[in-house]
């Protein structure tokens, strides 16, 4: 247990996560916290709980994490109930394509960047990337799928729960429902995943959440 609070660790999902005792801390009570959820449990960035120390058979004694989930994890340390260092691990996905659901691996991932408000009707989008499938790539990357700003910058969104009403053209409504349709065809039929990023730090001026909290 060093100073590693700038260093992220990367596992594969379903790996052990082991926490050992170094030199420094030998004949120390030293507390390990974590926010990874107990099973059954939704995860809460802000929440840490103990975990215990049990004795292994080289005796040594160990903190075991088994059958770690995909996403993001925080640890900190306690040395004689003074907090001395954590640390940030992330627990990769497994990506599964095709009608087999065959493993896409993460270091073969090669991504195409779509501007999503300048793809027009929902029941245009297929046509209109077909161009990133026929030239090899694996993965799609949607800026934002939400309701714009006045500004219409990408990032910049009115309503975070909102579908953004420039997909649906006169006479239809799409959902999310939909979008979530169009991603699971390309998934299968295409072998192609997705995926979509927001800053929420960019929240239009007239965004929903910021009217509704002022």
């Amino acid at each position: 247990m060093e100073r590693l609070e700038r260093a992220l660790f990367r596992l594969e999902q379903g790996f052990e996560l082991q926490f050992r005792l170094g030199p420094t801390l030998q004949g120390r009570e030293v507390q390990v916290y974590t926010n990874y959820p107990t099973n059954g449990h939704k995860f809460d960035c802000l929440k840490f709980r103990p975990l215990d120390w049990v004795y292994h058979t080289q005796r040594m004694t160990v903190i075991k994490l088994r059958r770690l989930m995909c996403g993001f994890l925080q640890y900190t340390f306690r040395r004689d109930k003074e907090k001395v260092s954590g640390g940030y691990i992330v627990v990769d996905p497994v990506l599964r394509v095709g009608a087999n659901d065959f493993i896409l691996p993460l270091d073969c991932i090669c991504s195409q960047t779509y501007l999503a408000k300048c793809l027009g009707p929902l029941d245009k989008w297929l046509d209109r990337v077909r161009v990133a499938k026929e030239t090899g790539y694996n993965m799609i990357h949607f800026t934002p799928l939400q309701k714009l700003g006045v500004s219409g910058f990408c990032y910049s969104i009115a309503d975070q729960l909102e579908l953004n009403p420039d997909f649906s053209p006169e006479g239809k409504h799409y959902t999310w429902g939909d979008v979530g349709n169009l991603v699971e065809t390309l998934r299968k039929d295409w072998n192609m995943v997705c995926i979509s990023d927001v800053v929420y730090n960019h929240t239009g001026n007239v965004a929903v959440t910021l009217l509704n909290d002022g």
